[in-house]
């Protein structure tokens, strides 16, 4: 299974960053898909796009997340941790929110950060 998630998780990201996909079509792909038998990156991985929009994972996220792949599934979870310490909500949510999908989450960062 975890293979076939992978490979299903890289068609969806290659889709959504050639806009194949929508941000709220990947939201649902992961909010349908299962992860049972699969490994911890690939669940995580799932578990992050199905909170896409609270999250505010975008595009310029996929070359983080294609990065763990070469990584043991329990080294890319930690990984993914520091990489996600990183990240600068603030920027983020100032910079998405006039965008209607993202929009309505930023309201909600931007209070709880301010």
């Amino acid at each position: 299974m975890s293979t076939a998630l992978r490979a299903e998780l890289r068609r969806v990201f290659d889709d959504w960053n050639s806009s194949h996909m929508t941000a709220q079509a990947v939201q649902n792909w992961a909010r349908a898909t299962s992860t049972k038998g699969a490994d911890p990156y690939a669940t995580l991985l799932v578990e992050h796009l199905r909170g896409l929009g609270e999250y505010l994972i975008t595009c310029d996220d996929i070359p983080t997340y294609l990065s763990g792949f070469d990584l043991e599934p329990e080294k890319a979870v930690a990984w993914l941790g520091g990489v996600s310490a990183i990240f600068d909500a603030k920027q983020r949510a100032t910079d998405l929110r006039d965008d209607p999908f993202y929009g309505p989450h930023t309201r909600a960062i931007l209070k709880d950060i301010s």
